[in-house]
């Protein structure tokens, strides 16, 4: 059964992505835009939840590691491969420095051994361009598939009770790992989202009438969230540490992620039966966009187009920045599209 809300809000998700790496040079320093900046960043988490309840809706019931492992194969790891190959001849025969040299080898990357290190470590960690680690995080999330099984078969109090430790574990000593630098880490920090997506699928024919009429609810809930970061942190989005056995404060920002999502949600649902044109081309063209917006932004980084409007203030700037960003996403999707018919997905994810 297709859910018409889920695919609008996959359309959401994506858009929350490119948002959060759109800001560029802007300035964040009042109140406000902190405030906005915390709802926007870090909505990684969005696609988390997705996951977790598609994992159940859709391949729970067939489950096989072995169809599982490949189609995420065909459609995420191989895409990932390449386009992050790309990236990395890029940065050696440009004169761009490699992003984050200094956190990956200890020598001045030169040597062949250095550029064989520094390309293995970039697929570890996905940070050859500022969106990928996702994709080694991801990754790890369906090898472990068989776990997720055996949680989904629990009994209603003990995977209640899981999910709530982990959760608390996540937000009070786990957080992200600085820079996203650790697939291991984002998958400790994360888990308790994806067994969320997983319960509300679990328990969707309870979980769709608590949404209703509860948008403004969620909708108060996220600001106030978002506020009270804004006041007490200095961060944008998740806080993030090295040392996950460590107390470093309250992680607000993932009960914030959780409330949008169920804000969302209980928006989205009163259009289960209507058409939303643009939701439906970013939901099916999704994947495309997050392989390809990191590319768009970087160009429009590196030219800095935007200075043409120096008056311009800069919540419109940003807003310009998406626009742009997608419509440029979309234009090269469907160009290789046109060219690689099928095949596209094994470049783009679509």
């Amino acid at each position: 059964m297709r859910l018409v809300s889920f695919d609008y809000f996959r359309g959401v998700a994506i858009l929350f992505i490119v948002a959060g790496h759109s800001f560029g040079t802007w300035p964040i320093d009042t109140f406000s835009e902190k405030v906005l900046t915390n709802i926007v960043y870090s909505g990684t988490a969005l696609f988390v939840f997705i996951s977790g309840f598609f994992f159940h809706h859709i391949f729970y019931k067939d489950f096989e590691m072995k169809i599982f492992m490949s189609k995420k194969v065909k459609n995420v790891l191989i895409p990932y491969l390449i386009l992050s190959t790309l990236g990395f001849i890029y940065f050696a025969l440009s004169s761009k420095p490699f992003p984050f040299l200094d956190r990956l080898i200890s020598t001045d990357g030169t040597s062949w051994m250095d550029y064989i290190q520094l390309y293995v470590s970039y697929l570890w960690t996905g940070r050859i361009m500022y969106a990928y680690w996702y994709i080694p995080f991801i990754m790890i999330m369906f090898l472990i598939s068989p776990l997720f099984i055996a949680y989904i078969r629990l009994s209603l109090a003990v995977r209640l009770t899981l999910m709530v430790i982990l959760l608390l574990f996540s937000a009070f000593f786990v957080h992200r790992p600085i820079l996203n630098m650790s697939p291991i880490h984002s998958v400790i920090y994360y888990i308790p989202i994806y067994l969320i997506g997983i319960n509300c699928s679990i328990n969707r024919e309870q979980f769709e009438p608590f949404l209703k009429g509860k948008t403004l609810i969620f909708g108060f809930i996220v600001i106030a969230l978002a506020v009270l970061q804004s006041m007490y942190f200095d961060s944008r989005g998740a806080l993030s540490k090295a040392d996950i056995f460590s107390y470093g404060d309250v992680d607000i920002n993932i009960f914030q992620k959780i409330a949008l999502c169920f804000f969302f949600l209980s928006l989205l649902h009163r259009y289960e039966n209507k058409t939303i044109p643009g939701l439906k081309l970013l939901a099916s063209s999704s994947f495309a966009i997050y392989f390809l917006h990191t590319w768009v932004l970087h160009i429009i980084h590196q030219y800095r187009p935007f200075t043409l409007f120096p008056n311009a203030p800069d919540i419109l700037i940003w807003f310009g920045v998406i626009i742009v960003t997608v419509a440029i996403s979309l234009l090269i999707a469907y160009s290789i599209k046109a060219v690689l018919k099928h095949n596209s997905r094994y470049l783009i994810g679509w």
